[in-house]
């Protein structure tokens, strides 16, 4: 029995199509060297960064859940 479902597998071969980056539309992109809004920081942003500040800078925002406020 081994051998005949080796011989069926053998028959079957599983396709699919190769994944490339060209279909798809390019990143936007926000602009470069812009650097932080917060007038103690240098940190440069990122061109895909659509913000302001960098990271550390960002304003906190709470997420809603359930329609209620965590904080």
């Amino acid at each position: 029995m081994r051998g005949v479902a080796g011989n069926m597998s053998a028959e079957r071969a599983i396709t699919g199509t190769p994944i490339t980056g060209g279909s798809e539309r390019p990143s936007r992109t926000f602009g470069e060297g812009r650097v932080c809004a917060d007038p103690r920081c240098k940190i440069r942003l990122s061109m895909y960064n659509n913000g302001k500040y960098c990271y550390q800078h960002e304003p906190k925002a709470v997420p809603r859940t359930r329609g209620r406020k965590i904080a």
